[in-house]
């Protein structure tokens, strides 16, 4: 029998509950406090394997990623920092960044951050140089797009007044 009080749908409260299903305990919600803080002090606590399963995406800037990753492990309690260095290295596409943590794991978190804050520099400043060069190369020797004209190259031939 469903109450006219209870939120939610009849179909939900049609479904029958697994056998080994145990209600969770909660203080019951008085209202003076904010829900979502209510509700968040019950949450999956996160482990170190939440930090393993992040990847960094193939187009992320690694100052993205270590912004993300960072993020992670401000919520894992009790976290090991060479279980951090072994997620760093599994999780990043910076073949650098890699392989310094390999020969030298940090052995803070502060010192891991710093060391990422190096290797997310490099990267800006590559990407920059390429920006840079891609805009000053000379025209003849950029690909042509469909119906741009060919650049005028007078090495070789002579001109009008040559010719005379």
């Amino acid at each position: 029998m469903v109450l006219e009080e209870d939120h939610f749908s009849l179909e939900v409260m049609a479904v029958p509950l697994p056998r080994d299903f145990k209600q969770p305990k909660m203080e019951k919600y008085d209202g003076s406090s904010d829900p979502v803080n209510h509700l968040s002090s019950k949450r999956v606590k996160k482990t170190a394997i939440s930090l393993v399963q992040l990847a960094q995406d193939k187009d992320e800037p690694l100052k993205d990623f270590i912004a993300r990753f960072n993020r992670v492990t401000l919520e894992i309690k009790d976290l090991q920092m060479s279980a951090v260095v072994t997620a760093m290295m599994s999780g990043t596409q910076s073949r650098l960044f890699k392989m310094s943590l390999s020969k030298n794991p940090s052995d803070t978190m502060h010192k891991l951050l710093r060391r990422g804050e190096k290797y997310v520099d490099a990267e800006e400043a590559y990407l920059i140089t390429k920006s840079l060069k891609n805009r000053s190369e000379p025209e003849f020797n950029k690909r042509k797009t469909r119906g741009e004209p060919e650049p005028q190259n007078n090495r070789g031939k002579l001109t009008q007044d040559e010719t005379k």
